[in-house]
Formats: C-alpha cells, sequence, structure tokens
C-alpha cells in the first residue's frame, strides 16, 4: 500500500563548476556489507580542469547521434531466443552456480559475474561458458598490493552481441592524492602511474573458436578533450584532465536497450557515473552538493552511484549515497561530461544538462547551505519511472518513495519534485533493486523480504515462486515481447515473462 506522508517541493540544485571534490566523513558499513563512502577525494579537473597533456585534441565535430555498433537486428522471433513461460528458474532449468550480477547483451545472451569468473549462456545453448582463467583486471588475483589491478568486481553489463563490460574495483583513496603526472612531464613516477591502470572496466568477449571467454579490451578511449596518449591502455580517467584517476571502483552499471542510444552502457562509480558508447567513454557526471571547508573554500560532495535506470523518455536516472539526478544524454559523447554549454563548443552540439538534481526532501530536508556537513547518507540504491510517469527510489534504511517530477515554471526545462508518497507493505526500509515494466508495474527488490510486485493500481504485492531474501539486481528486457524480467535473488537468477 502507499500511504501519503507530505507534498514537498524542492528546487533544483545550482549547478556549480567544481573545481574540487571532497568525500566526507565513513558511516558505519551499511547492513549489506558495501564499501563505506569516500573520506575524502580531490576533483580538480571534474568540471572543467585545467589540461596539461601538451597534446591535447580539438574537439571532433559534432556526432549525428550514437556510431552503428554493428549490433544485429532484434531476433526473427519476437518472443526471444528463451522460453515464454511466466517464471522459470534458470539456475536450475540451466545448472548455473550462484553469482554476483548479470547482464544481458544485444543477441540475449546471458552474462554471468562472480569475481574472477565470467561466463555466458548462449542464445540456444543450455550450458554456460565459462572464461578457463582469470582474465584482464582479475589477470594478477584480488588485492591491495602493487601488483594487483583490482580489489574485487561485481558488476556485469551486456554489450555488443557476444560482448560483456566487466566493472572492477580498487582502493579509492590513492596515496598522495587524486592527481597523477602524465609521461613526460616533471614530477612524473611509474609508480604513481600504475595506479591508472588499476579498477575501471574491462570488455570481454567469446573467443573466436567459441571455447572460452577472453579480454576484448580495457577501456581507455577517453572521447572527452583531454587524452594524454591516444594508444596507451591506461583505463578510465577524467576525460576533460586525464590527471584525475577519481572513477576506480565500479558498483553499477544498466544498458540501453531501446531508443536512439541501445547498446550503451553506464556505470556507476565511487565518484560518478561513467558513460560507455563501444569501446570509448566519457566520465564523468554525478548529483553532487557543496559545502565549506574550515579555511573557507568549497569542497564537493558526490557520493558512491549505486542506483542507475533508464527512464521512460531514455533519460538516465541517477542515485548515490546523497542525492538523486534526471540527465537527459546528448548526442556529442565528447562533451557529455561538461556541466553547462562551453564557447569551444561546435555549433550544433549540446551539453546534457540536469532536469533534476536534488536531495529526496522527506529523509533529508533543507538545502544545500542549511544541509553542509550534516548532510546524512542516504543510501540510495534504486531509482526507476513507471508507465504512468511517476518516479521512484529507494534505498537502504531509507525505504522507498513514489514523487512526481514536473516543470518549473520560471524554467520549463527543469523539474521540481514534489508530492513525495512513502510505499510501504514489504515489511521493510532496506531496498536494493527497482524495475519497471510494460504493463506499468513496478518490481520491487529488498535487502531482507526478498522480490515484490507495485500492481499498476499501487497495490504491493509478494511475488510468489521467487524465493530467497536478499534481492540484488532487476533487468527488465522490453526488446521482446513477452517482456523478461531477470531477478538475481540470493545468487539465483529467475526469469518472469508476460509484465
Amino acid at each position: 500500500m502507499i500511504r501519503r506522508l507530505l507534498g514537498a517541493s524542492v528546487g533544483v540544485a545550482v549547478l556549480v563548476a567544481a573545481w574540487a571534490c571532497g568525500g566526507s566523513d565513513k558511516p558505519g558499513p551499511d547492513s549489506t556489507g558495501e564499501p563505506e563512502p569516500p573520506a575524502s577525494e580531490e576533483d580538480a579537473g571534474t568540471d572543467g580542469g585545467p589540461e596539461d597533456d601538451g597534446g591535447t585534441q580539438t574537439p571532433e565535430p559534432p556526432d549525428a547521434g550514437p556510431p552503428d555498433a554493428g549490433e544485429p537486428p532484434l531476433p526473427p522471433k519476437p518472443e526471444g531466443p528463451w522460453p515464454t513461460d511466466p517464471l522459470t528458474n534458470y539456475s536450475s532449468k540451466y545448472a548455473i552456480p550462484k553469482v554476483v550480477a548479470m547482464g544481458v547483451d544485444a543477441a540475449h545472451n546471458l552474462w554471468f559475474l562472480n569475481r574472477d569468473r565470467i561466463g555466458v549462456l548462449r542464445a540456444g545453448t543450455d550450458k554456460v561458458l565459462w572464461n578457463s582463467q582469470p582474465i584482464g583486471q582479475a589477470s594478477r588475483g584480488f588485492g591491495t598490493s602493487p601488483d594487483n589491478l583490482a580489489t574485487n568486481s561485481r558488476v556485469i553489463c551486456g554489450g555488443k552481441a557476444g560482448e560483456a563490460y566487466v566493472g572492477y574495483e580498487a582502493v579509492n583513496d590513492i596515496p598522495g592524492g587524486q592527481r597523477i603526472a602524465g609521461r613526460g612531464e616533471a614530477d612524473f613516477s611509474e609508480e604513481r602511474y600504475l595506479e591508472f591502470q588499476k579498477g575501471d572496466v574491462d570488455a570481454v568477449t567469446v573467443s573466436d573458436d567459441g571455447t572460452d571467454i577472453v579480454l576484448r579490451e580495457h577501456l581507455f578511449r577517453s572521447k572527452g578533450t583531454s587524452r594524454p596518449s591516444r594508444n596507451e591502455p591506461i583505463g578510465i580517467r577524467n576525460s576533460n584532465d586525464f590527471h584525475y584517476d577519481e572513477d576506480r571502483s565500479v558498483y553499477s552499471c544498466v544498458r540501453v536497450m531501446q531508443g536512439p542510444y541501445e547498446g550503451e552502457v553506464y556505470v556507476g562509480t565511487n565518484h560518478g557515473v561513467t558513460r560507455i558508447r563501444g569501446y570509448e567513454y566519457s566520465s564523468h557526471r554525478h548529483p553532487a552538493y557543496w559545502v565549506t571547508t574550515p579555511t573557507g573554500g568549497r569542497s564537493q560532495r558526490a557520493g558512491y552511484t549505486f542506483g542507475l535506470g533508464i527512464s521512460k523518455d531514455g533519460d538516465l536516472l541517477i542515485a548515490n549515497d546523497w542525492k538523486i539526478g534526471i540527465l537527459p544524454p546528448n548526442a556529442a559523447l565528447e562533451w557529455w561530461d561538461s556541466e553547462e554549454r562551453k564557447p569551444e563548443m561546435p555549433a550544433g552540439v549540446e551539453p546534457a544538462l540536469y532536469t533534476l538534481n536534488t536531495f529526496v526532501d522527506p529523509v533529508n530536508p533543507g538545502n544545500d547551505e542549511t544541509r553542509g556537513e550534516t548532510a546524512p547518507f542516504n543510501f540510495w540504491r534504486a531509482f526507476q519511472q513507471t508507465a504512468d510517469g511517476s518516479y521512484y527510489v529507494g534505498g537502504l534504511g531509507t525505504g522507498l518513495w513514489q514523487f512526481q517530477a514536473n516543470p518549473q515554471r520560471h524554467n520549463p526545462s527543469k523539474l521540481s519534485d514534489s508530492d513525495y508518497v512513502r510505499v510501504q507493505g514489504a515489511n521493510t526500509d532496506d531496498y536494493t533493486a527497482l524495475a519497471a515494466t510494460r504493463d506499468g508495474s513496478l518490481f520491487v527488490g529488498t535487502a531482507d523480504h526478498g522480490l515484490w510486485r507495485l500492481t499498476p493500481t499501487k497495490q504491493l504485492e509478494k511475488v510468489s515462486g521467487v524465493s530467497g531474501a536478499k534481492v540484488q539486481q532487476l533487468i527488465y528486457d522490453a526488446r521482446v515481447t513477452p517482456g523478461a524480467l531477470y531477478a538475481l535473488v540470493d545468487g539465483k537468477l529467475y526469469v518472469l515473462r508476460g509484465y
């Protein structure tokens, strides 16, 4: 059921050109054992910092839209290659061991991840193909020693047909600060330069002979205006100033399933959201807020991004440890990381500008100035929009909320959030995943009470036949009819059709 609490109107946060990004005091570990938010992060290059690579290219011509990624058309059968039964336990049917994450690629192949194990269940087969040995960022093992390239992995997203993106984690607080000198610069250090290569994202694929999973490429091709080396695979770093390696740990991802940007992937990190198109990326964006430091300066709070979604119109929905944001994508990937229009942008190129960037007022009231250092962590984990236009955001300890996003009278291109309603009935305040389906339903994943469905008439009901307490992931694929909802619960995969 839904209980109305209040009707609040929160103005859109003013976007300020960032010059420094700091973390905040760490809270205790959350109930799911996820990492704590950062203690401090520098962000001298996040929103238009200086470029100093000695070889920065001029902006490329505006994109007419995303390039043809070479993805095949939809399967000839509209129902897709998998069973169309209302509910199927894939873990049982296909002998899939427990996994930490899964994804769906362009050809409806299903990808699975369990730390350094990567598997794919190819359409038309009944057995998962697993990698024969750790690859890419996992090839040196997980740990914090100088030789390790990652500390963990728990994110996988489908890419092109037969490919996937795997997200890795690294130590987020780099000793000596986030700025890393490039080759040829006076303060260059080989040891610190190695930090560029840690964490981030691998593109993996099925081997040519179809018998193994192999590394396709460790992503390093920044589409932004700051690219120190065009051929050196040093990983993801800030697209407007390569000296800053802030997006080191990947905690979430979402694949665009339809529309003009189908096949693009967004990954949520320890600092923001990186947008990926093929093997190129733009990094990063984050709904953030500012506080005044004891010395009178300004410091930015970004938070970890665990919640990503795509709206009905294809807008990116972001939910991090403090705030939520709605960000319509733009065609020119090289300018996606820009917070505002800049004089150097070619004619016809538009930046991606937030239509909403706000706190959820019922659980974090006030404004940026009054919140300051006292803003509580909200641990948002999911953000979705249903077919009727309503938005939903859920978090750990903060509950599940429905709200409206309406144009502001003084600026029709911006939205304000209002009419917050708390959704209750699942006997918990800990929410981990949401998925909106074609029929108007919202599937609701909890951390301790399993999978629920909010019907189009706004009645919350337990989903029968899906056992397990912790919902790790929900993915809805509207490319097939009936639609396919992938639910990963306690490491097991269930697929629901017909919503």
